[in-house]
């Protein structure tokens, strides 16, 4: 059964106008012609026989479409963890709309597709009665995407120019980090690594403990982290004991700002 975000080896067997009819994992699938490398580069046309690395964008087509546009494979990838993390920990049943290109100019930079997802389908608030999630927009600046970047830039800055070490991956150059999210009490921080030669869905999560130096590199997205966290398979250390500090019926419950801040 083909799933939506996954990625699979497939194997062209025709070829028509309107696109590529592939073979995947013993089902038929296809891939319209913009959805192809070859329609946006110089890369070789397909041809029957052809193999390729391809992601499912819609498995309810009759066929399924499928891209291999690596930018597709990209956010797949991003993707492919926020469904688990609603099926264990359901969103409250009410979206959100934002205007993410307005967002991102004033941030500077492009977000994950993950992210996106779960601000949309959550909201900001808090999973597992620990994590909070920033979002844009937030009335109460200590959850706002924005207002904790500016504010985390400067707080950091001065603590580097006070002699604290930098953890070892912003040695590099032109790297920035931006808050996602926020452990209130311990007031441990999480952040994407920003890099200039990496997509946003390739970005490392970086964890800063809230009372001293130490930091935790992740090479997970962000809803990854949230469902590892969420299901108790987290490696982190700062989350290993979730379970004596947290109620567990609190595990698997998003509580959303409009409902902590009463907005």
């Amino acid at each position: 059964m083909l799933a939506d975000h996954q990625e699979y080896d497939v194997v062209v067997t025709a070829v028509t106008r309107a696109g590529i009819a592939v073979r995947a994992d013993g089902h038929d699938g296809f891939i319209d012609r913009t959805e192809h490398p070859s329609w946006w580069s110089n890369t070789p046309r397909p041809a029957v026989g052809d193999r390729m690395r391809a992601v499912v964008l819609d498995a309810t087509r009759t066929p399924p479409r499928f891209s291999a546009l690596p930018s597709d494979i990209r956010t797949a990838r991003s993707l492919r963890h926020t469904e688990p993390l609603t099926r264990l920990c359901p969103p409250p049943g009410r979206g959100r709309t934002v205007e993410w290109a307005a967002v991102e100019e004033a941030l500077g930079t492009a977000l994950p597709a993950d992210y996106k997802r779960l601000v949309e389908w959550y909201g900001g608030g808090l999973f597992a009665g620990i994590l909070w999630l920033l979002e844009p927009g937030c009335p109460d600046a200590l959850y706002d995407l924005a207002a904790q970047t500016a504010e985390r830039e400067e707080i950091l800055t001065e603590l580097w120019e006070a002699g604290e070490d930098k953890p070892p991956e912003l040695h590099e150059d032109d790297v920035r980090l931006v808050p996602w999210g926020y452990v209130e009490g311990a007031g441990h921080f999480l952040y994407w690594l920003v890099r200039p030669d990496a997509e946003p869905e390739e970005w490392t999560v970086l964890l800063n403990e809230g009372r001293g130096p130490l930091w935790e590199a992740h090479p997970v997205s962000c809803s990854q982290f949230l469902l590892e966290v969420v299901a108790g398979t987290t490696t982190s250390f700062y989350f290993t004991g979730i379970d004596d500090i947290v109620d567990p019926e609190d595990r698997n419950r998003f509580i959303p700002n409009s409902q902590i801040l009463h907005r």
